[in-house]
């Protein structure tokens, strides 16, 4: 998998551009890329635009311990994550949602950019 990640100052939100196929092993390089972020400059937003992706390769169990993996890297429960997905990813990131919020993270999936940037916004 690919990813661009970018800070906007003006707007205090990580922006992650996503593309390719989803594998355990990019999401961990993405994510410590990401909380190296969060921590410099205390942002407690990130929009994860998985919209261009081709296909994913996680398992169930991978999706099930990506709370812990935030929590070891010391990302704040009052971090919030949009996540914006192509419907056929849905089911997993519903999934994924489910089991942030069950251990204290804020993730919700969207189907559409404008949408998850209203709900980070709130």
């Amino acid at each position: 998998m690919e990813w661009q990640m970018s800070y906007d100052e003006a707007e205090n939100i990580i922006f992650i551009e996503t593309s390719g196929v989803l594998d355990i092993d990019s999401a961990t390089i993405m994510r410590n890329e990401g909380s190296v972020l969060i921590k410099k400059h205390h942002c407690m937003r990130c929009l994860l635009d998985h919209s261009n992706l081709s296909g994913d390769a996680l398992a169930t169990l991978d999706i099930y311990n990506l709370p812990k993996r935030y929590a070891e890297l010391g990302i704040p429960h009052q971090f919030r994550m949009a996540l914006v997905v192509p419907d056929w990813f849905a089911t997993n990131l519903k999934f994924y949602e489910t089991v942030c919020r069950n251990n204290g993270y804020q993730a919700s999936v969207f189907f559409d950019r404008p949408s998850a940037l209203a709900w980070l916004k709130t």
